[in-house]
């Protein structure tokens, strides 16, 4: 039966804020009482106090598992490490699992941090961000020549640890100590601009995403949650599954989304709340135009924009829905926005104390309405990735406090609700992914095919985001060689789905800048003056007025690879 939030939605906005606020603050003085130094030490008191409920049912293989089940794989995990790893750094690469979750959380029980590789990523990609990362071990699918584990096989071989010589009892060696404010995981993101970044989440920031979303969506023990997003990115593993830890409810766990069986899954496993992004639901709108839906009524994730709201919500009887803004590197709480306010995505009450740690501000770094968001960094200490180096250019001084750059452009209204407008600089989002132009641009230069290449997001009719796009200066042919090589070098999100062909190089601004703005305005508009190809069926095509047609109607579906 559908959860009804009539009665919550009909009390003042600021009211409810407050409330929700007070109740949180209550949860993390219970937390600190406790000396929590670990997000484990939660995972182990809810694995005790709901024993015997299903934590993780896995589409794949219909198996189902119990919160005690999965702390023992992982207590079993654990002390595989304990025995026999010495290193402090182990690569996590693996799909939506049982598996996963149970390496995850051994894992961090250790003190470890956990590299989570992006299995939607080229495996010699996957090979430069393990060696960029100072990885030399891997559980799960393996890696070049990194020590490899099989997790099912460590799950399934409970391993204790040596008695220390001389000594009679059977010791564990010590856990590596933890604080709330060390990393748990490592999570690989773009960010605004150049190649992926190793960021760091930590142990405070899983517990609390648990916290803020599990009151948020009020999802509770008897509810069931569709996870069909990656794991190793934050939306799935600390939105999502945190927050069903939080409650003792259930994950259904999907390795990959699919559109044709997203309903069925909804309906056969009786899930009442899912983590999106707003592309996956423009997906379901164009296959689905009946109500198949029987039992969701919550959904939560980033994305929506408010005329995909409506629809979505109108069409599959959706009670509730909570937008939020954030980032994986960032050093604040996200925004979010729960009261069903449709197409923004966080809310902060003008009067609040909360209001004067998010604001916007222009080229000329002067305050405004809508501008780059920045948010005050806590305790003025930022760390947000493994190499420090990188966290420089994120934070900026002002009035004497240090602020994290979002590399986002917000809007503010006067009641307090935030609306995402663009993105800053060098980068556009496609698939729910950040992608660097920088980064694309330098593989398309090594393919041999380019004399230029010039990479840039591109709004475009059936699209949430941008789509990319590359204006090139070719010194061969497009052919399938070319196809080939992009699909083995870049991440399907990250592929130019659009090229632009041109005889001459790029024009500059006086600093040697070129100018992406008006090619993005142009998009494909100008194919019968000169070549442009689009990706679909995994090769580029020549556009003609047909292709343009089916392109513009959305016959032609864009973002699928072989």
């Amino acid at each position: 039966m559908k959860t009804s939030y009539h009665e919550r939605a009909s009390l003042p906005l600021g009211y409810r804020y407050i409330a929700l606020a007070k109740r949180e603050q209550n949860i993390w003085e219970n937390i600190e009482k406790n000396l929590t130094s670990n997000w484990t030490q939660i995972w182990r008191e809810k694995a005790e106090k709901y024993a015997d409920n299903v934590v993780i049912t896995e589409v794949a293989t219909t198996n189902s598992f119990t919160y005690r089940e999965l702390d023992e794989a992982s207590e079993n995990i654990a002390n595989f490490i304990r025995a026999h790893i010495k290193e402090k750094r182990i690569g996590l690469y693996h799909d939506n699992a049982f598996d996963f979750l149970a390496a995850l959380i051994g894992i961090n029980k250790t003190g470890r941090l956990a590299v989570l590789f992006n299995t939607r990523e080229p495996l010699g990609r996957i090979v430069e961000l393990a060696k960029c990362a100072e990885v030399s071990v891997v559980f799960g699918n393996p890696i070049a020549d990194l020590a490899h584990h099989d997790i099912p096989t460590l799950i399934n071989t409970p391993t204790q640890a040596p008695i220390p010589q001389g000594q009679a009892s059977a010791l564990m060696i010590a856990d590596l100590p933890t604080t709330l404010d060390d990393a748990a995981f490592v999570i690989f993101t773009s960010g605004t601009s150049g190649p992926s970044k190793p960021a760091l989440f930590s142990h405070r920031r899983m517990i609390g995403a648990g916290v803020a979303w599990s009151l948020r969506t009020f999802i509770v023990e008897e509810h069931s949650c569709y996870i069909t997003l990656p794991l190793y990115h934050g939306n799935a593993l600390a939105v999502a599954f945190s927050a069903v830890v939080m409650a003792g409810a259930t994950a259904v766990l999907r390795p990959k989304f699919s559109v044709t069986q997203f309903f069925d899954d909804i309906n056969t496993y009786h899930c009442s709340h899912m983590v999106y992004i707003g592309e996956l639901w423009r997906y379901l709108l164009s296959t689905y135009h009946d109500n198949p839906n029987h039992s969701l009524h919550t959904i939560f994730g980033n994305g929506l924009t408010k005329a995909l709201w409506q629809k979505v919500t109108k069409r599959y009887a959706i009670t509730h829905v909570v937008e939020h803004f954030g980032a994986t590197e960032m050093p604040a709480s996200a925004l979010t926005n729960w009261f069903d306010k449709e197409g923004y995505c966080g809310y902060i009450p003008p009067s609040h104390p909360d209001a004067l740690d998010v604001i916007m501000i222009d080229e000329e770094g002067i305050e405004s309405q809508e501008g780059e968001a920045i948010f005050r960094v806590p305790k003025n200490s930022y760390r947000g990735y493994l190499d420090p180096a990188l966290d420089a250019p994120k934070v900026l001084e002002r009035d004497g406090n240090l602020w994290w750059r979002s590399g986002d452009i917000l809007r503010r209204n006067e009641e307090g609700f935030f609306t995402f407008v663009d993105r800053v600089g060098d980068s556009y989002r496609f698939k729910g992914e950040n992608v660097a132009s920088t980064d694309v641009e330098s593989v398309l230069m090594k393919s041999g095919y380019c004399k230029e290449a010039v990479v840039y997001g591109v709004k475009f009719p059936h699209i949430d985001g941008k789509i990319g796009m590359a204006s090139l200066v070719l010194k061969k042919p497009i052919d399938e060689g070319f196809s080939d090589f992009v699909q083995r070098e870049l991440a399907s999100y990250a592929l130019p789905y659009f090229l632009r062909i041109r005889d001459t190089l790029h024009t500059t601004t006086s600093t040697l800048k070129i100018q992406k703005s008006h090619l993005a305005k142009e998009q494909i508009e100008g194919y019968h003056d000169k070549k442009h190809f689009v990706f679909y069926q995994g090769t580029y095509h020549q556009i003609d007025d047909k292709i343009y047609q089916a392109l513009k109607s959305g016959e032609i579906i864009l973002g699928k690879t072989k």
